[in-house]
C-alpha cells in the first residue's frame, strides 16, 4: 500500500486510515514523500544527480520519526518511508505501479469556488493504475 505524505502536513488522520486499512488488508505500507530543489540550484540538478542526496536521507529519517509511534501501535503492519526528489505527482503515480491500494490526503478548502481536490490527488487519481483512496484532513 502506497500513501503521498506531506512531512510538513502529517495528519493523523491519514496515519490512522493507512495503518488500519494495512492491517485490515495485511499489507506493508509504502510511505513517500517528495520534494524539489529550490530554483535556485537551477541546471545544477541536471548536471549532478546525487543533488539533494543528504536532503532526502534526513526527510526520510524525519518521516521514520514521524511514524513510529504508529509502527508500535500496529506491530503486524511493516511500515517503510523514503522521501525523493521531483514532482510529488509525478512520483507517486510512478510509485502506484507497484502498489495494491494508493492513499492521498485531500486538505479542506473553505471557498466555494475553489477545487476540493490538490494537483497531487487528481494526478494520481486520474493516472494511478492502483485504486485510489482520499482521506480528508483536517
Amino acid at each position: 500500500m502506497l500513501v503521498g505524505i506531506g512531512i510538513d502536513r502529517v495528519s493523523d488522520a491519514l496515519l490512522a486510515f493507512s495503518f488500519a486499512e494495512a492491517a485490515r488488508r495485511r499489507l506493508d505500507l509504502r510511505f513517500l514523500h517528495s520534494w524539489t530543489l529550490p530554483a535556485s540550484y537551477g541546471y545544477g540538478a541536471l548536471m549532478d544527480p546525487t543533488l539533494g542526496v543528504d536532503r532526502s536521507e534526513h526527510l526520510t529519517r524525519t518521516l521514520l520519526d514521524l511514524l513510529e509511534p504508529w509502527r508500535l501501535r500496529y506491530p503486524e503492519v511493516a511500515a517503510t518511508a523514503k522521501a525523493v526528489v521531483g514532482s510529488p505527482a509525478l512520483q507517486m503515480v510512478e510509485a502506484s505501479r507497484e502498489a495494491e491500494l494508493v492513499v492521498v490526503g485531500r486538505r479542506a478548502r473553505r471557498l466555494p469556488l475553489v477545487p476540493h481536490l490538490g494537483h497531487v490527488a487528481q494526478a494520481v487519481i486520474h493516472h494511478s493504475p492502483a485504486p485510489v483512496a482520499v482521506v480528508p484532513l483536517p
